[in-house]
């Protein structure tokens, strides 16, 4: 049991100094590992532990379209409110007809997207390195006054 208390605790320290992509592709993991779950249980005929892990994985799809901003996100966001929903259809489909296969192929095409949303979170950061880098090396004064003023900040 310690061994599950200590991936708890690393996976909270993970969720507190994530960014919110980060924390998009955090929820894709959490998908991924409940499909997987669901996917031993059916294969082991375990009707309960299955129909927690799509519970889980349900609730972990409400948590990704929650973020989506409709209004202002453009196609980006309606395509992905589509994937969302199709997780959802072919989710429910699976567990009506107990068939692992089609929840594997959801694994496959939530890993693609996946991908897309890490791909991006390495272009933000690298563009946030590069702006610190071209900042700091411009006005030096400027970044240790930013890095006082941030250390001063209390909640």
């Amino acid at each position: 049991m310690n061994a599950k208390r200590n991936q708890l605790a690393y996976q909270e320290a993970a969720v507190r100094n994530a960014g919110i992509i980060e924390l998009v592709i955090i929820l894709y993991d959490i998908l991924a590992r409940d499909l997987h779950a669901a996917i031993e249980a059916m294969e082991a005929g375990n009707i309960e532990t299955r129909s927690a892990r799509l519970k889980h994985a349900f609730l972990a799809i409400q948590q990704l379209e929650g973020t989506l901003n409709v209004d202002e996100g453009g196609a980006l966001v309606v395509n992905l409110a589509r994937f969302y929903s199709m997780l959802r259809s072919e989710m429910m489909k699976a567990q009506v007809r107990r068939d692992p296969a089609v929840l594997n192929e959801l694994i496959q095409l939530l890993f693609s997207v996946r991908e897309a949303w890490v791909d991006l979170s390495s272009r933000v950061h690298s563009v946030a390195t590069t702006t610190r880098n071209t900042i700091s090396a411009a006005s030096p004064d400027l970044v240790g006054q930013e890095a006082r003023a941030t250390s001063s900040w209390k909640a």
